[in-house]
């Protein structure tokens, strides 16, 4: 199966049509349901994955765990199965776009959008987690907003149940599993799952929205952990200086580093989000301030008791001799001005009488909040914003003819539609009237003509130029383009496209740009990734690339030893030719010692064995033998170094149980058997007659 395959049949019942997305293990295509007649959402694993048993049991539990959570703000799972090789899973197809995407679009959004999408999130969380299972992978890219405003969460991929044993694998402890710019410090350290863990990866979430980066970053997955667990995030109010106080301290407390100083559940901060939005004091604030917030009737005080922030500061000392900003530490750890309770921040000012009328229009407002969410965050009422006009029934041509004049960024997506003629729009995202600001993309969906088209010719335009009259045509453009060395096109410059110049397709095609690098750059070639390290370095020692390569070894399960897992500089990189570059190669599995648990109860024996995938067999022991409920052999020897989370078998022993007529006779004196077996003389009518 190929993305180019637009009319792949799955199992007989689906059908796709294009690719959509594409992530660390599979592509996700359109695709429509014939038994049901409904667009679905297709994730196909790539094939180089599909022989590989852990991958297929995480994209099994991924399909596992998402079916058995029927929530609103949860993503469907309707089916899953293996075809032509490969697994997929079909699942619900939500209109819209990521998190991720949007940020990437306008860079931030509000803090009150961020509590909306949050509270949402935390939803989802909470009915997860009171189904006993932890997401831990939650980022903006799993974060799905609809065209409808509707949150919804995604890619259950890693979920595992709370206190489950090692699995297959896949999930040993020990391993860190999860993106980690955003897993919490736990994660980090291969700690259990929790719950709060789930809620630290949204802390992380809530930063990006409102500051437009996340608080940890670094060159790669290794030194970003550390910072997670050791280092502190730079306060909010430094990046951006009219950051709600009680939105900071929200986001405060779910980056604690100790669990037990996070919200208890992911109820809990929903209700400290619904504060905020009200305009109520949030607990978070009275945590450290000593003083309990208004409540409204079915809503308790229950945080009241939450331990105070003071293992998580939100802002460090930079000297004494120089002002404060609003919400700094100074030496002493507390602001300008507070008393010792408020060790972060002062609480808000009382509210005088009109309150509860606020607080009534508040309240009306949330009732339509979410249908308003996604309209929101496509744009805000900053200067430079405009409210989009109505492109639906235009030409395409022409609709891409005034955004070009407004000077708004825009992408043809074809999308067929039988109830309008060809070329002409059907829909637009955002809608008619929302608004959009400078650099947002608007995305004009039209019925696609059924002819082949001519692909126009680019060869010398610079890359922007070359993606816009590629769009001016319907067609879409490859957000990679492949970069080539050239000494002849200047840099930047499009040296050919594929499909080539003139040569007729359809028009839902993506056209894949080449573009020059300048003669001194190659970009890093990915074709590097799972060769061997000789080959490897053979290959990038070559011209054209001529590279120095260094070669450092990294213990992974996703790799068979000497086999490259990743460059750096990343692939499709510029890099100067002649530049040293460094081969990341597997070393294998990370193996640990095997502990000698013969002798041990079952649960010791768990506990002393815990980095490895302990499986249990039993034997049969004679009633009454010392090794009742005790390990009697175990398949690897003490001493012995394993990859960890391989296998190791445990034999338990199960003694006989003891019987009544056993312990008469083995205890009973000959005298006493004889007379309990023998009926006496006097009363034989105590046997039936015949």
């Amino acid at each position: 199966m190929t993305t180019n395959d637009r009319t792949a049949i799955i199992n007989d019942r689906y059908e796709l049509s294009k690719r959509i997305g594409r992530g660390g293990m599979a592509d996700v295509f359109l695709g429509r349901d014939r038994l049901l007649d409904r667009q679905v959402a297709i994730k196909v694993l790539f094939p180089e994955f599909a022989v590989d048993p852990n991958f297929v049991e995480r994209f099994r539990r991924e399909a596992q765990a998402a079916a058995n959570l029927s929530h609103p703000n949860i993503v469907s799972v309707y089916d899953w199965g293996k075809h032509s090789g490969t697994y997929f899973i079909a699942m619900e197809y939500v209109h819209g776009r990521t998190l991720a995407d949007i940020l990437r679009t306008n860079g931030r959004v509000t803090a009150t959008q961020g509590a909306e999408i949050a509270s949402e999130v935390a939803a989802a969380l909470n009915f997860a987690h009171e189904a006993g299972l932890v997401h831990r992978d939650i980022k903006p890219a799993n974060i799905l907003i609809g065209s409808n405003g509707q949150v919804k969460v995604a890619d259950f991929g890693i979920a595992r149940a709370m206190n489950a044993p090692t699995e297959s694998n896949l999930t040993q402890a020990g391993a860190v599993m999860g993106t980690a710019t955003y897993f919490s410090p736990e994660q980090a350290q291969g700690a259990q799952p929790d719950p709060r863990s789930d809620l630290y990866s949204l802390g992380i979430v809530m930063y990006e929205m409102v500051a437009g980066r996340p608080p940890f970053t670094g060159d790669n997955p290794v030194g970003i952990a550390y910072k997670q667990v050791h280092d502190k995030p730079q306060p909010l109010n430094q990046i951006v200086a009219d950051v709600p106080r009680p939105y900071e301290a929200i986001v405060a407390k779910l980056l604690a580093k100790d669990p037990k100083v996070r919200y208890a559940t992911a109820n809990a901060l929903r209700d400290d989000l619904r504060r905020f939005r009200n305009g109520d004091q949030v607990m978070a604030l009275a945590a450290v301030t000593g003083s309990a917030p208004a409540t409204r009737a079915g809503v308790t005080g229950s945080m009241a008791t939450t331990v105070p922030m003071a293992t998580v500061p939100m802002a460090a000392a930079t000297g004494s001799q120089r002002s404060l900003g609003r919400g700094e530490v100074p030496p002493n750890g507390l602001p300008t001005g507070a008393s010792p309770q408020a060790r972060y921040y002062e609480p808000p000012p009382s509210r005088t009488g009109w309150y509860a009328l606020a607080v009534f229009f508040a309240l009306i407002a949330l009732g339509i909040g979410g249908v308003l969410l996604f309209n929101a965050l496509s744009g805000d009422d900053e200067a430079g914003s405009n409210a989009l006009r109505n492109y639906v029934g235009m030409s395409l041509e022409d609709a891409i003819a005034d955004l070009d004049a407004l000077g708004l960024s825009y992408r043809p997506v074809p999308e067929e539609n039988t109830s309008v003629a060809e070329n002409v729009v059907h829909r637009t995202d955002p809608q008619a009237g929302k608004i959009v600001v400078e650099g947002q993309t608007v995305y004009l969906y039209y019925n696609p003509p059924k002819e082949l088209q001519p692909v126009p010719n680019v060869e010398g335009q610079t890359l922007e130029d070359a993606q816009r009259i590629l769009g001016s045509a319907g067609f879409q453009v490859s957000e990679a383009p492949v970069f080539e060395v050239n000494d002849q096109i200047a840099e930047n410059r499009v040296i050919r496209s594929d499909p080539a110049a003139n040569e007729r397709v359809e028009q839902d095609t993506v056209i894949t740009l080449v573009v020059s690098s300048g003669p001194d750059q190659q970009a890093m070639p990915s074709i590097v990734i799972g060769q061997t390290v000789d080959a490897a370095r053979a290959f990038l020692e070559a011209p054209p690339y001529n590279f120095r390569v260094a070669v450092t070894e990294e213990e992974t399960t996703r790799a068979n030893p000497g086999l490259v897992i990743r460059t750096n500089p990343p692939a499709n990189t510029l890099v100067d030719v002649g530049a040293q570059v460094t081969l990341v190669v597997s070393r294998g599995a990370p193996s640990a010692d095997v502990s000698n648990v013969v002798g041990m109860t079952e649960g010791e024996a768990r506990a002393a064995l815990v980095q490895f995938d302990v499986r249990v067999t039993t034997q049969d022991l004679p009633a009454g033998d010392g090794n009742d409920g005790r390990v009697t052999v175990q398949s690897v020897n003490p001493g012995q170094r394993a990859p960890i989370g391989s296998a190791v078998t445990i034999t338990i022993g199960r003694a006989a149980a003891v019987t009544t007529t056993q312990a008469t006779t083995t205890t009973a004196p000959p005298a006493t058997t004889t007379t309990t077996t023998a009926a006496p003389p006097p009363t034989p009518a105590a046997t039936p007659a015949p």
